[in-house]
């Protein structure tokens, strides 16, 4: 528990929701996509929302990222 709180915590030890929507949307996706590889191709999600959530996913790492070298105020 004190590794989750750590890793959605961001340099100046605040809560980053950028990282929290990054780890809910990713933890979300990979379940999902595991779950519709047993199920008939009919139920599997679009392709669009996949490469949504992948956009969205991808902005907020990247936003966090950009944080973590940014100059600290």
């Amino acid at each position: 528990m004190e590794w989750l709180k750590k890793v959605l915590t961001d340099e100046r030890n605040s809560p980053s929701s950028k990282r929290l929507i990054a780890m809910v949307g990713s933890s979300a996706m990979f379940i999902t996509l595991f779950i519709n590889s047993f199920s008939e191709v009919g139920y599997a999600p679009s392709p669009e929302l996949i490469t949504g959530c992948v956009t969205i996913i991808c902005v907020c790492l990247g936003a966090s990222t950009v944080d973590k070298f940014s100059t600290k105020v």
